[in-house]
């Protein structure tokens, strides 16, 4: 495939938002110029971080929204790829989220072994962990998007990964078997977005800035897209 139709790809690294619910009443006016400069790359598809199981109630929801009869959620899909997709013509969105059983071991199993085993490599990862989420606190919706798509974030936490395979002892690989879920979701995810990209598409792919590393590795190692920062599209 030449670079004159390679598909396109736009990564934007969002947040859940419906942790966070008052971030959709307070940030309405962020939340649409977000959605509207996102809209301006122009997209031919859009992908979710949502499981294919859901796939067509998402899409009988935003065909509902199209004809103004359905009132949007404290859901990122909802607020950003729902108002993107109408602003680009869109008849659907595809999904490109995968199954994987996060739980053997847990995240938080993770931690507790850490914590109680390695109590200086757990303050390590706190420390970074806890430095990152400083950096947003109390700032808008659009402040935090710019600072989660930055590259210099998403390195950060590739570090936090990074050091959470350490984990464990040589008998128990604690870290190591959660990071091989987490890259079976994000590997598989890169798939997916592959699979949907034909020559000449523009794909904008939605989805928690903790997947952002990974992905653009994977997708950018196969060397058969365009890749573009989601810096160059936020207000």
């Amino acid at each position: 495939m030449t670079t004159e139709n390679q598909p396109e790809l736009l990564l934007c690294g969002t947040f859940h938002l419906a942790v966070n619910p008052e971030y959709v009443n307070t940030s309405q006016r962020d939340i649409q110029n977000v959605a509207s400069t996102l809209a301006e790359f122009q997209p031919t598809k859009i992908a979710i971080e949502k499981s294919f199981f859901l796939e067509d109630e998402i899409n009988r929801r935003y065909h509902q929204y199209l004809q103004d009869d359905y009132q949007l959620i404290y859901d990122e899909v909802d607020q950003f790829a729902f108002r993107i997709a109408k602003e680009a013509g869109l008849d659907s969105l595809s999904t490109v989220d995968e199954n994987v059983d996060m739980a053997n071991p847990s995240l938080n199993q993770v931690f507790e072994w850490a914590k109680e085993y390695q109590p200086s490599l757990f303050n390590e990862i706190l420390h970074v962990q806890t430095r990152l989420k400083e950096m947003e606190s109390g700032e808008s919706v659009l402040a935090i998007m710019r600072y989660r798509n930055k590259p210099a974030y998403r390195q950060e936490l590739q570090r936090i990964y990074m050091k959470l395979s350490r984990v464990g002892d040589r008998q128990h690989q604690v870290g190591v078997h959660w990071l091989k879920q987490w890259y079976h979701r994000d590997l598989a995810i890169a798939a997916n977005i592959a699979r949907i990209s034909h020559p000449d598409d523009r794909t904008l792919v939605l989805i928690g800035s903790d997947h952002l590393y990974l992905l653009y590795q994977f997708l950018q190692e196969t060397r058969d897209f365009t890749m573009h920062e989601a810096l160059d599209y936020l207000p």
